[in-house]
């Protein structure tokens, strides 16, 4: 009788053992959660360059098209020839200022506008310039 007590008591983890346990799992997650926020960020800001280079492209086939001294969103989505719909500008860098490492400040608005400026097409915010990493304000 006594034999089986002392074989319950053995099985199970310490107190020691779980306190270790969660430590290393607090280090792990300390390490991580910042490498994500930038990861979704640095994904914004490809989303955003795509949006603004696909938004470039239909304005370019708009104005071969059309033989057009202007271009707006309106005529990029209408009967969705060019776009589909106007791209949303990504929610991480929405509205905000973003800073590529050694570059300088891009501010970023809340929706694309294009325009065509001395024959040059020019979506607005424009695209943002490759970097390592990025900070937002």
């Amino acid at each position: 009788m006594m034999e089986k007590m002392r074989n319950k008591k053995k099985k199970g983890f310490t107190l020691i053992e779980l306190v270790v346990v969660i430590v290393i799992l607090g280090i792990l997650a300390a390490i991580a959660v910042p490498r994500l926020g930038s990861s979704r960020i640095n994904a914004a800001v490809s989303a955003h360059n795509a949006n603004v280079r696909t938004i470039e492209s239909a304005a370019s086939l708009y104005l071969a098209d059309t033989n057009a001294s202007s271009v707006s969103m309106t005529n990029l989505t209408t009967d969705s020839k060019y776009l589909n719909g106007v791209p949303a500008v990504p929610a991480p860098i929405s509205g905000k200022s973003v800073t590529p490492s050694g570059g300088s400040e891009v501010e970023i608005g809340t929706s694309y506008t294009v325009t065509l400026t001395n024959g040059q097409i020019v979506v607005s915010p424009a695209a943002i310039p490759k970097a390592d990493s990025y900070t937002t304000n």
